[in-house]
């Protein structure tokens, strides 16, 4: 099933609309890769990778009436810069800024020569700041954020998520900030974030992410590709030690040892999943607190991320988005039984 812009937009006012997107998934081996996940009635709607699949999310592009804007740390997916260069041609403002710090120039060099070659209005951030914020802007009235890039090799096994925000405070921030970074992308440091209710800018993030996290009253589940930042790694020990129920699913990487050792030494049960590509590979980033507000983007559990990088991150509840709270908790929950514990966890 695939996701309409018109039907998000109408959904702002159609309370009762619920849209749920699920396709099969290659890897039978998991028995099921994860439940089905429900999307709310807009203003938001979660597509869960890989059990989704991407149309969903490139399929805007193709609603797309008037503007798209890109921003995206990895952009190897020869498909989406089609469907770009497409809108480009059908007389749309299409913007696309790539990440190029790091192994960016690596990474994006291809998709960057196609599109300025198909028109496109594309420009390398500065190679002094990461830019590993996925967001799509369409019409800037919708934005998908997500949690993974566009690189079509890891869509088969990445388990990663989009929210479509379909909230116009929301947008019309991200929007703008994306506008700001755009035409400051030879600057050496990220132009001041549009601040908004649900939204979690970087730099600076890490604050807001450790509030979060001490908020927790009963239960705490985490999931992240990387985990070395030491002040996150301290929040979650406190909070694990007063006696709030810990769980998370990380990749498994030797990096990590000492703080799994330490989490797990506080009473956190961590899981790890394989860092091979032909499995479930864990790249999602998301703390889900109480089973009730969810903190969910392109933030890892790492320095440079939160304090330094330009990252989103949406901050959701169950007042404002029960059903998707729902889904990544079902979700976490097949995972975190799925993944094996680590040799260093008690549980």
């Amino acid at each position: 099933m695939s996701f309409s812009l018109a039907a998000a937009v109408k959904g702002l006012v159609a309370v009762a609309a619920t849209v749920v997107v699920t396709a099969g998934c290659s890897l039978a081996h998991t028995n099921a890769i994860a439940p089905r996940a429900a999307a709310p009635a807009a203003p938001y709607t979660l597509i869960q990778e890989p059990d989704a699949g991407m149309t969903p999310v490139m399929d805007l592009i193709d609603e797309a009436t008037e503007s798209v804007g890109l921003v995206i740390y990895g952009l190897a997916d020869d498909a989406a810069v089609k469907k770009l260069i497409a809108a480009r041609k059908r007389g749309l403002a299409v913007q696309v800024l790539l990440n190029s710090a790091y192994h960016g120039r690596a990474t994006n060099t291809a998709a960057y020569s196609a599109l300025r070659a198909g028109g496109v209005d594309v420009k390398w951030a500065s190679d002094s700041v990461i830019v590993h914020q996925k967001t799509l802007i369409v019409d800037k009235r919708i934005a998908a954020v997500g949690t993974g890039n566009l690189m079509a090799h890891y869509y088969p096994t990445g388990r990663d998520a989009w929210i479509i925000d379909a909230v116009a405070q929301d947008v019309s921030a991200i929007a703008t900030t994306f506008d700001e970074d755009f035409e400051a992308a030879d600057s050496n440091v990220p132009p001041a974030a549009i601040t908004g209710e649900h939204l979690l800018w970087s730099p600076g993030a890490r604050p807001s992410l450790l509030h979060h996290i001490d908020s927790a009253t009963r239960s705490v589940d985490i999931t992240a590709e990387e985990l070395s930042d030491q002040a996150t790694i301290s929040e979650i020990d406190r909070v694990a030690r007063r006696g709030v129920a810990c769980r998370m699913v990380l990749t498994d990487n030797p990096q990590w040892a000492r703080a799994i050792g330490e989490l797990t030494a506080a009473g956190c049960s961590v899981h790890l999943l394989p860092a091979d590509p032909q499995a479930l590979y864990m790249h999602e980033k998301s703390i889900l607190v109480d089973g009730t507000t969810l903190a969910i983007g392109s933030t890892n559990l790492t320095t440079a991320s939160l304090q330094y990088n330009r990252e989103l991150t949406l901050q959701l509840d169950t007042t404002i988005a029960p059903q998707i709270i729902s889904a990544v908790a079902s979700t976490f929950d097949h995972d975190y039984q799925l993944a094996p514990p680590a040799a260093s966890s008690t549980y």
